[in-house]
């Protein structure tokens, strides 16, 4: 059944969000989030555990708490995003020494400069097909203007058509793309795909 009716309510994340983040962080990368995280953990160390310790207290971090909007329902978390205001001009970056899999995002990156992009963005699976999407995209606008740009950026997968269908619906048009590179468990394939849209 679709909720339409039901309006989420929008805050700015806490550290008790932690947990849900570090999920929901996952989960709009695919999985490459828990392979990086993977590759900095301790001996004994959960990658999972490694993600939620930056996300709830590094504050130099794209992802730290304090940079998400939660979407709640009756005071249930729905689902988080969170973006930034690339630079522009975008700074050199040594593509040797970005990890490979994340390449592809990093060039993508550089043509979305002066955009906001949004880098990650999910919601928890018990809450899909209630027509929340649309919101949470319209917060992320909100929030992209508010930084101070006319231009929100997103990157998806090729395979993950599901997204891509909800972006286009909401006015996103592809504006450029580079091959999919695996890491250790992934299984999709494919290109990365930047899209863009522009906000009044």
């Amino acid at each position: 059944m679709r909720l339409m009716g039901n309006k989420l309510q929008f805050r700015s994340a806490t550290e008790d969000d932690c947990t849900h983040l570090t999920l929901i962080r996952d989960m709009a990368g695919r999985r490459m989030p828990a392979y990086l995280w993977s590759q900095e953990v301790v001996q004994g160390q959960s990658c999972f555990e490694y993600g939620r310790e930056k996300i709830r207290t590094d504050a130099s971090f794209d992802a730290y708490f304090k940079n998400w909007r939660v979407a709640q329902l009756e005071s249930k978390f729905v689902g988080a995003f969170f973006g930034f205001l690339v630079d522009d001009p975008y700074p050199d970056r040594d593509l040797d020494a970005v990890p490979e899999c994340f390449r592809p995002c990093v060039e993508l990156e550089k043509v979305a400069s002066g955009a906001w992009m949004l880098q990650a963005i999910a919601i928890l699976p018990e809450y899909r097909g209630k027509g929340f999407a649309r919101q949470l995209l319209d917060e992320a606008a909100r929030v992209a203007s508010e930084a101070g740009t006319n231009r929100i950026a997103l990157q998806a997968e090729e395979v993950n058509s599901v997204a891509l269908r909800a972006y286009t619906r909401n006015g996103f048009v592809e504006v450029d793309r580079r091959p999919y590179v695996h890491f250790p468990g992934s299984q999709d394939s494919g290109d990365v795909i930047l899209m863009c849209k522009e906000i009044s």
